[in-house]
């Protein structure tokens, strides 16, 4: 691994993660995360058919949501 990947790695802000970390995240099943991610309000990004999100941009987006 190189120096600049681990660096990212490091820097959550830029950290990009997919279904599977959402639904870990969330306590769901990942079909349920795919719904959720492909809400209008969700900071989605595509990667081709790929599902993502940058983990501060989803850690912004639940805390906004809580009840």
């Amino acid at each position: 691994m190189k120096d600049t990947e681990k660096n990212i790695e490091l820097d959550d802000g830029m950290r990009f993660i997919g279904t599977k970390e959402v639904a870990e995240l969330m306590g769901c099943s990942v079909p349920i995360a795919r719904q959720i991610m492909r809400r209008r309000d969700f900071p989605l990004i595509m990667c081709g058919k790929n599902l993502k999100v940058m983990k501060s941009e989803f850690i912004k987006w639940a805390s906004e949501r809580r009840v």
